[in-house]
């Protein structure tokens, strides 16, 4: 396989601090999955490349946790042919290009520690858990679960800090920079469905369900009005 130049470029460094992915998780060798399953793992890789690199340059706190993530994804699926090839390959160059605007700390931690890490971590849950998935890419989910976990779980005090120490209103700051990448999101789902739901029934209504079922709390308790969230949510997102 060829390796992704940007994929390699902006891999994770070690950190003594980071999570470390069960040896299970890491031993898994390339040749074990079939071609959906590199298929599902090139996409991950593709949003944790990018969320590595973006917490490393502005919130490097939450950088800490990805050490391993993009060099074990890289090992498993570092080639971007699969996804080129796809009918995902457009929709998701967008969603990864629009989450690449984020461009400061306050932007990253609304696009991806409220947003996309937040659909990381369903899609993990999720897919460990599913008995359609072959049981390689279930261990690989489980590891990487707890990872995403931990972030969602440290980015709301993080988000209050910047809101402090700016002085941007919290609902104006999500919206803000939420809102192209809840579009491009949206954009996906039909290609998941088509590619995914029927070989590991993982079906994008599901993910999105979840997905606001857990931000909206999380963004009340920043002091959101839930009725203005919902509204901005459902805007964006036509599943819900």
């Amino acid at each position: 396989m060829s390796a992704s130049p940007l994929a390699a470029a902006f891999a994770p460094e070690p950190s003594s601090d980071a999570i470390q992915l069960p040896a299970i998780a890491r031993a898994i060798a390339p040749e074990a999955l079939d071609s959906d399953e590199v298929l599902l793992w090139t996409i991950m890789r593709a949003f944790e490349v990018q969320a590595s690199a973006q917490y490393r340059l502005h919130t490097p706190v939450l950088a800490q946790g990805k050490a391993e993530v993009g060099p074990t994804l890289l090992h498993l699926a570092g080639d971007d042919r699969p996804l080129d090839e796809s009918i995902l390959g457009p929709t998701m160059a967008e969603l990864v290009e629009s989450a690449a605007m984020a461009g400061d700390e306050g932007a990253v931690l609304v696009a991806q520690g409220l947003v996309l890490e937040r659909v990381r971590l369903i899609c993990y849950s999720t897919l460990a858990r599913l008995p359609e998935v072959p049981a390689s890419s279930r261990v690989i989910a489980g590891a990487l679960e707890p990872i995403s976990a931990e972030i969602v779980a440290r980015t709301p005090g993080l988000f209050a800090s910047v809101c402090a120490r700016t002085g941007y209103k919290p609902f104006s700051l999500f919206t803000e920079a939420s809102d192209d990448v809840l579009h491009k999101l949206d954009a996906v789902g039909e290609g998941v469905d088509e590619i995914f739901g029927e070989r590991f029934g993982l079906r994008f209504a599901d993910i999105v369900g979840d997905f606001v079922a857990d931000l909206v709390p999380a963004c009340v308790e920043l002091g959101m009005e839930r009725r203005k969230v919902m509204s901005h949510l459902a805007g964006a997102l036509m599943g819900i």
